[in-house]
């Protein structure tokens, strides 16, 4: 799912959390690590290893930056989901992470509880009361941190609004904006700065697109064709639907530039377009020049039309 190979999930109790984290390393292809799993990859990696960070402040920190060392290197061979575990704290700041909060309304999680193990609302009260605290006090003591805190994730999902598939929905969803902004601002641009522009061979799709890169070769600016497709829209099962890839990308300007040879008027489909990407992606800068404005600049900049 876009640049993301992990993706850490926390949640409260009967939140649907657990739910949401299966359905969704199915839907996405991941390797699931829950409680239980998790065990079991810290002992086939190194055996005796805790499963939680001491609580010795530096003893901890250890723990942490060797596991996360660990997942990074686990995932580039396996992308997994990882419930719970401190994962939004180990993981914190990587770019291949991607952090999940799972809540729901108090009185949704009691009546969960008391439907789950037939009790009575004073006792499930109960049990909820004493279920968030203990988890409250875990990520404090191992990991230092407030959990309900929602700087820590790129999502915060409330299941009093989804079912589990919606929820997994809106969830890709979120995950290939975020992996797309990221990717823009980051892998992009340190890939734009290593290439030879100019003098790499391109095989245009109209003839004003060719005459627009002489153009630009001519006053020495660097240009990108066709370098990135942005998808639009998807489906139900979060696949591309429809998508749009600008002619040309100017490095130094961090500009995309659109080109249309056709009459203003039966440009509506590429206005659309050009729209609905700004609404995607606002970090983007685009330019549609239209045909009038092309020809204008060609014969303005010393071209031959």
């Amino acid at each position: 799912m876009g640049n993301f190979s992990i993706v850490t999930v926390s949640r409260e109790v009967e939140s649907l959390g657990d739910e949401i984290a299966l359905k969704l390393s199915k839907k996405l292809g991941f390797e699931m690590i829950d409680r239980e799993k998790w065990v079991s990859v810290l002992e086939d990696w190194k055996p005796g290893f805790p499963a939680e960070p001491p609580l010795d402040d530096q003893m901890q920190k250890e723990w942490m930056t060797t596991v996360r060392s660990f997942l990074q290197e686990r995932a580039e061979k396996r992308a997994f989901v990882l419930l719970g575990r401190g994962g939004q704290r180990v993981l914190e700041g990587l770019d291949s992470a991607f952090h999940l909060l799972i809540v729901a309304p108090t009185e949704i999680r009691l009546r969960r509880i008391m439907e789950k193990y037939h009790q009575d609302e004073v006792t499930a009260a109960r049990i909820l009361a004493e279920q968030d605290l203990q988890r409250e006090r875990f990520l404090l003591r191992h990991f230092g941190i407030d959990w309900r805190n929602p700087l820590y994730y790129h999502l915060v999902l409330n299941t009093g609004s989804y079912r589990v598939e919606e929820a997994c929905n809106l969830i890709m969803e979120a995950m290939k904006k975020v992996a797309d902004r990221l990717f823009i601002s980051g892998k992009q641009k340190s890939l734009f700065e290593e290439k030879n522009f100019i003098k790499e061979t391109v095989v245009f799709s109209h003839p004003s697109e060719e005459e627009f890169a002489r153009l630009l070769n001519f006053y020495n600016i660097r240009w990108l064709y066709e370098p990135r497709t942005f998808p639009l829209a998807w489906d139900s099962e979060g696949n591309v639907t429809e998508a749009f890839a600008p002619d040309f990308y100017l490095p130094d300007f961090d500009l995309f530039i659109e080109l249309t040879t056709q009459k203003q008027k039966l440009t509506w489909k590429k206005n659309k377009k050009v729209r609905r990407l700004k609404e995607l992606y606002p970090e983007v800068k685009i330019k549609l020049i239209y045909a009038r404005d092309y020809q204008h600049i060609v014969r303005k900049f010393g071209g031959s039309k």
